[in-house]
């Protein structure tokens, strides 16, 4: 690993913010430090209140200069990772200050969620906020978001064969749906938690065929409650797929299996 301190890694850092066509900025390099370190935080190489390496450590550990460190200590602390005290140095919080929904400690909070306790909660927060959505988007559906959801229906029953196509269709579904309701921050919530829920295996068997058929029911009783203006029912509806879809990927869920994706 090459060891830059002071003035050699401010230049070294320059060197690589400035290699290739376009610069890099410190925070593209940083965001090294950041994977590691948050790394070490989620998965309890770094306890509540263990306090990391000072700067002149951490600089000489990943080869950056104090710019690039200070600029991921930063980014640890809006990610609500750590707490950096002047003069006191950095340590670790506790989980409950952590920002699950940012991108990265999503991603390695879910590699460690073993019991599916975190996907339950995720799980959770999406059917209460669809289902509000889905009460709002009820009355505010144009014809044309309508037509488009009645053309999604159609094109996810004749996509059982192709499942990429048939889970794009279906988030195309629900992101019709919650766009309609007009919840910007809803529809950001649930957008992450879709983005950043896991990988789903492919339904390739002939049970998963079935699955697929009775996702389609399900969404269709849905565009059936929305076409009617019904909100509190749609709303029961979409809550009760989502539950239900879960629930049934977590029964077939093998032991030691990396979590499921957030149920569609």
């Amino acid at each position: 690993m090459i060891r830059m301190e002071g003035t050699a890694g401010s230049i070294a850092d320059h060197a690589l913010l400035t290699r290739g066509k376009s610069p890099r900025r410190p925070g593209r390099l940083a965001s090294v430090i950041v994977d590691e370190l948050a790394n070490q935080i989620i998965r309890g190489t770094l306890a509540e209140g263990d306090a990391l390496p000072t700067e002149p450590a951490l600089c000489k550990e990943f080869g950056f200069s104090r710019t690039v460190v200070r600029e991921a200590l930063k980014l640890l602390e809006e990610r609500g990772l750590v707490r950096v005290e002047q003069g006191r140095g950095t340590t670790v919080q506790p989980r409950d200050a952590w920002n699950l929904l940012d991108p990265v400690v999503l991603r390695i909070a879910l590699e460690c969620d073993a019991d599916l306790s975190l996907l339950d909660n995720l799980i959770a927060v999406r059917r209460v906020m669809e289902r509000e959505m889905a009460r709002a988007a009820a009355t505010r559906l144009t014809a044309r978001e309508l037509a488009a959801l009645a053309d999604n229906l159609d094109r996810m029953e004749a996509s059982y064969d192709d499942y990429d196509h048939f889970r794009a269709c279906d988030n195309e579904f629900h992101a019709i749906v919650m766009k309609a309701s007009g919840n910007e921050v809803g529809l950001t919530i649930v957008r992450a938690i879709h983005r950043h829920g896991g990988v789903t295996p492919p339904l390739a068997h002939g049970d998963s065929r079935a699955a697929l058929a009775r996702t389609v029911a399900a969404h269709r009783a849905i565009y059936d409650a929305l076409a009617a203006r019904d909100g509190e029912l749609a709303g029961e509806l979409i809550s009760d797929h989502i539950s239900s879809a879960w629930a049934e990927r977590k029964k077939k869920r093998r032991p030691g299996r990396r979590a499921a994706t957030v149920a569609r």
